[in-house]
Order: C-alpha cells, then sequence, then structure tokens
C-alpha cells in the first residue's frame, strides 16, 4: 500500500510541479564553437571549402561539395561572397561534409546547430566522436530539415554530445535533392547552405506549458533547438500511422491552454497508453510549424489510469496556438466537406459564426464506427453524413496544410446525433417541449401536463453541474438569467418523476 500511495503521490507532485512552477526561460548559449561561412575554398581541385573534410571515402562526394557565387546563381547567396551547394540524390543520407578542425565537447552537453538553406531536398546535421570514417560514436539530429524554395531560411537542430572527446567534428548531411524551379526563373539544383553555427549549452527542465507559450508570429516554442532535461505530462491519445504507433500527446493535468505536446517516440510508445503519467527528456523541434519532442531519453513511467478530460473549444477557437496539441471537443457540429480519398474535411458548430475547422476521420482507424472508407495512408475511416447531421468530435488538435485540425483518436471519438453524452438513454417519455436553442439568457420548457414538481439541472461536456433550478411547478416552465459561458450543455428535466434529457447551445 506504502508503494501504492508513493506512485500516486509522484505522479501528483509531477503534473503539479510542471503546472505552477514558474516559467523557464531557454538555456542560454554559450560562444560558438564553430563559426563557418564558407568564405574560404582551396584553390585546387578538388575546389572544397576550407576547414571541411569531404574526405575519406565513406562521406559525400567531392564533385557534389560546389562553391555558390552571386554570379552563379539568379539570388543573392546568404552572407558574404560565398556559400556552399550540396547534392545527393539518393533517399537515404550520405555523411556530409564535416567541420575539419576538431572540437572538444562534453557528454550530456547540448550543442545548437544553426544555419541558413535554400533549394530542395531534406538536410540534417550530426556531432562525432572523431572522423567519418572511424567514428565510434554519433548523434544526429531527430528530425531532417525540408528544404523546398528559392529564399533563405534559418534552420535549428540540436544534438548531445555521445562522449567526451577533444576530437569532435559536426557534420551536414543532404538526402533527396532535386531542383527547385518557379514560373519566374529560379532554379536551384541541391542544397545550398551557409552560415554554419554551432553553440553549446547547458539543458534544463522544462513543463509543456513552458516549451509551448509563445508570444512569437511564427507560433516557435522558445526551446526550439534545445533539448530539454526533463517534462512530460499525462498520455492522452497515441499515435497511429499505417506502419504502426509512432507517438503520442502528452498534457498537463488539469490545464486548459499552452501545455500539451506531440511527442514522436517510436521507441516507448509500445508500452504507453491514455492515461499514463510520464516524464523523460527531449529536443524540441518545429517539424511544418507544429511543435515537436522528439529523440526521448530518460523515459520513465510514473503512474497509469490518470483522468485527462478534454477541453471544450469550438471550430473557430481551435485556431489558437494555445490548443496545439490539446485533448478537446466539438459539440454539435455539422459536416460541410468531406474527402473520402483522404478521409479530411471541414466542419463548422453554432458556436462559431459558420467559421469551419478541418478534421481527419483516418487517421489510426482500425475498427471504425461507421462506413470504412480507404484513406490516402490506406488506413479505414469514418465516412460522416454532411449537414443534416449534428456531431460531436472529441480529438487532439494537430497542425496540417496551414490551419489546426482536430484529429479523434478512433471512431469512439465520433458520435453521430452527439450521443457521447448518452442523452437518449435517460429519457423517460417526459415529451417536454424546449426552447429556444441555442439559447441567450432564457430557456423555456413546455410540459404536457401541470407538474407538482419540476427538478431542471444544467451539466456542462465535461460533466460538471452547473446550474440547477428545484421545486418548480405548472405546465410552463422558464429557466431566467442563464449566466454560463457559452458552449454546449445537457439540461436534465425531472417532472413528477418522468425525466427527460436534451442538449442545448448557450450562445
Amino acid at each position: 500500500m506504502k508503494s501504492k500511495l508513493l506512485t500516486l503521490t509522484l505522479a501528483a507532485f509531477v503534473a503539479m510541479t510542471l503546472k505552477v512552477s514558474a516559467q523557464a526561460t531557454p538555456a542560454t548559449l554559450g560562444a560558438a564553437i564553430i563559426n563557418n561561412g564558407f568564405e574560404t575554398w582551396s584553390a585546387n581541385p578538388p575546389i572544397i571549402p576550407a576547414g571541411w573534410e569531404v574526405a575519406p571515402a565513406s562521406t559525400i562526394a567531392a564533385a557534389s561539395v560546389t562553391q555558390v557565387t552571386n554570379s552563379s546563381t539568379v539570388t543573392p547567396v546568404q552572407s558574404g561572397s560565398f556559400s556552399c551547394k550540396l547534392i545527393n540524390t539518393a533517399a537515404t543520407y550520405t555523411p556530409g561534409i564535416m567541420a575539419g578542425t576538431a572540437v572538444s565537447v562534453t557528454a550530456g552537453t547540448g550543442y545548437q546547430i544553426s544555419y541558413y538553406a535554400r533549394g530542395k531536398g531534406t538536410i540534417s546535421a550530426e556531432v562525432t566522436d572523431g572522423s567519418a570514417a572511424t567514428s565510434s560514436a554519433n548523434y544526429s539530429a531527430a528530425n531532417g530539415q525540408s528544404v523546398n524554395g528559392k529564399g533563405w531560411h534559418h534552420y535549428f537542430q540540436t544534438v548531445i554530445a555521445p562522449t567526451t572527446t577533444n576530437n569532435a567534428q559536426f557534420c551536414l548531411k543532404v538526402k533527396s535533392t532535386g531542383t527547385y524551379t518557379n514560373s519566374s526563373g529560379v532554379s536551384i539544383t541541391g542544397i545550398d547552405v551557409d552560415s554554419f553555427v554551432v553553440q553549446p549549452y547547458t539543458p534544463i527542465p522544462a513543463s509543456l506549458y513552458d516549451i509551448q507559450y509563445t508570444t512569437a508570429s511564427s507560433g516557435n516554442s522558445p526551446f526550439f533547438g534545445q533539448f530539454v532535461s526533463q517534462t512530460g505530462g499525462i498520455v492522452s491519445g497515441i499515435i497511429l500511422s499505417s506502419t504502426g504507433k509512432t507517438g503520442y500527446y502528452v498534457q498537463t493535468s488539469g490545464a486548459n491552454t499552452w501545455a500539451a505536446a506531440l511527442v514522436f517516440d517510436q521507441t516507448n510508445v509500445a508500452n504507453v497508453a491514455v492515461g499514463d503519467s510520464v516524464t523523460f527528456k527531449c529536443a524540441v523541434d518545429e517539424y511544418f510549424n507544429m511543435t515537436e519532442l522528439v529523440q526521448i531519453s530518460n523515459f520513465v513511467k510514473v503512474s497509469s489510469g490518470n483522468p485527462i478530460p478534454s477541453i471544450p473549444v469550438n471550430t473557430q477557437t481551435i485556431q489558437q496556438e494555445q490548443y496545439e496539441a490539446m485533448l478537446v471537443n466539438i459539440q454539435g457540429a455539422s459536416v460541410q466537406t468531406y474527402s473520402a480519398n483522404y478521409g479530411q474535411g471541414t466542419i463548422a458548430d453554432a458556436t462559431s459564426g459558420g467559421v469551419p475547422c478541418t478534421f481527419d476521420f483516418k487517421a489510426g482507424f482500425y475498427s471504425p464506427n461507421g462506413t470504412a472508407t480507404s484513406g490516402s495512408s490506406g488506413n479505414p475511416g469514418y465516412q460522416p453524413i454532411l449537414t443534416t447531421v449534428p456531431y460531436c468530435v472529441t480529438g487532439n488538435v494537430n497542425y496540417e496544410f496551414s490551419a489546426y485540425n482536430i484529429v479523434p483518436r478512433d471512431s469512439n471519438d465520433i458520435k453521430k446525433n452527439c450521443l457521447v453524452l448518452g442523452v437518449e438513454k435517460h429519457n423517460n417519455n417526459l415529451n417536454a417541449t424546449m426552447y429556444p436553442n441555442p439559447v441567450a439568457n432564457q430557456f423555456n420548457i413546455a410540459l404536457p401536463f401541470s407538474a407538482s414538481k419540476v427538478n431542471v439541472s444544467f451539466t456542462d461536456v465535461l460533466g460538471k453541474e452547473v446550474l440547477t433550478n428545484n421545486n418548480l411547478t405548472g405546465n410552463n416552465v422558464s429557466i431566467n438569467d442563464i449566466n454560463l459561458a457559452a458552449g454546449v450543455y445537457v439540461v436534465k428535466i425531472v417532472a413528477d418523476g418522468k425525466t427527460q434529457v436534451v442538449k442545448i447551445i448557450k450562445q
């Protein structure tokens, strides 16, 4: 009994400290140990950037590393007179150019790597304890950065040194490079890189709020490009793809905004379930404008069976950064558009002023509640009825195609006719008429008989009773001055032992 109590106490402590502690700020970056703008090149073939290796043979071929000047491209280099072009058309990374001068690194220390890139392909970074040919330990940034455009974009990645050594080298790798072209005549083959900088820092612990809260117009996490020594929360959903489980969502217990994140973790996901309290070390990445926690280590499952209620939103408010990755619910929404091919479409609810949001009724559906359709990933999906049927949808908020959408975890998160609250099974032939709906400040109940006792209660979508009116009488009852927040509520009427339960929308 003592050990169980200790576990539960620890779980509560983790949730509490992550929620209420003062906001942490990103670790301070140290002086750059590498700062190279590819300004100096060798005079004799192969012409390669000075201070960089393209040998031994296991690295990218010298012919695939070329000098870029302002005169050799239709757009200027990022800084100075030169940048460096890398080409590798294979779908796998080839160990690429390495900073030739060995530097000292310390095991466990974080190193933020920043650089500018343009062109087409995928680029990533790595630190090794020696040359590419003899390295016995290396650590790569988890997600390669997708490059596709003529403009220079500033990329940030982070690595942890695997060992303490004086012979470390930092490496740039590319794969799947092609040619970027546009109608203006711009044509860039491969990936051009410039202004490569490496700065050390000491990872610090941070809550999900620390990681997510931002006032930046980009929406990027303030910890983007850094490791966090510890964070965590309650698992609110498992991420499924056509290849199986790839990660999960975590959320701080009791929080309503800025308190969730998507975790890309193919190693530990097999051992987690919704309701688990977990802690871990991670790197913070931005993957197509969605904050992701990657490179998971020091994973600990603290406890299981923790409640994780969804947060009520509507199809307009869901588009706010503060709800990213959170488990939310939308009530009484109609499906406006739907693509059976992709399993995606748009929905709008009565409280959003007609502003729709996108949804994904495809991801993770293996036992659909409805007609199975083949989505683009090969998974079955849920085929809704357009416009005429109200749906209640629960799911995590994900960022795709330049907008936030709601992604149900499975078919149980989609309720046709909004049966999610079990309205119908509580009815007992009262047959009252209730109006208006949506409700402003007054709700009227017309009974088919004159009742000696009428009790009326309002319950929110989280199951909390928020308003009651008891011991009313008569056959026409009115509830006035309904001082409730806008949203969906269940109204239960009990009149002389007969019951009726309906769902209303409060404006």
